[in-house]
């Protein structure tokens, strides 16, 4: 598998990349993976940011098409970087899941892939990983559940089993906030 991103700052609980290609980031709540020795670090994508290069300048509105700014001035394109940001959910040694931080944080420079359906299919059966998005650092944590529902809900057998078992879950993490668990449940529209 490519990589589709390079981690360039780590903590034990988050991660961030530099997307190969501006234009190309994993979705928001998708599964990625690193590599790190003999471990695979899995993590939740909780944001994106495209900028400039320097990370000083800002773009520049042109208020033409992007085929025509394409065509007309290429360069600009090379100028733009795209970073996300990954909360760290679990990781795999030895062809064991553990649904918990690993023992040390991803290192720097190492490739970021995204985790195939059966990773993900592994991940959510353990539902520890709710716990991770709702705290999510950014703030966004009832978005990022919400965007984590969606993705694991379509791999399931019976995704409206699968979503009604997280609701049970959401609730007793949320202490039983229904206004709460409410809204992050108007976000998910699997049925």
């Amino acid at each position: 598998m490519m990589a589709i991103g390079e981690v360039i700052e780590s903590t034990t609980a988050e991660f961030t990349a530099e997307a190969r290609r501006y234009d190309q980031v994993p979705a928001y709540g998708s599964f990625v993976k690193v590599r790190d020795g003999n471990i695979l670090i899995y993590g939740i994508v909780s944001g994106a940011y495209t900028g400039s290069m320097d990370g000083v300048s800002k773009a520049k509105a042109f208020f033409k098409s992007l085929e025509e700014l394409k065509m007309e001035q290429p360069q600009i394109f090379e100028l733009l970087r795209t970073e996300f940001s990954c909360v760290v959910v679990g990781y795999e040694e030895a062809g064991r899941y553990h649904p918990y931080y690993p023992p040390s944080h991803p290192g720097l420079h190492l490739p970021v892939e995204e985790a195939d359906d059966l990773e993900v299919l592994t991940i959510s059966q353990y539902l520890n990983y709710l716990d991770k998005t709702l705290n999510d650092p950014s703030g966004n944590g009832e978005e990022l559940t919400a965007a984590v529902i969606r993705t694991t809900a379509r791999l399931q057998t019976d995704p409206r089993a699968y979503v009604i078992k997280v609701g049970r879950e959401l609730l007793r993490i949320m202490n039983y906030d229904t206004q709460r668990l409410k809204s992050v449940f108007e976000r998910v529209d699997i049925v």
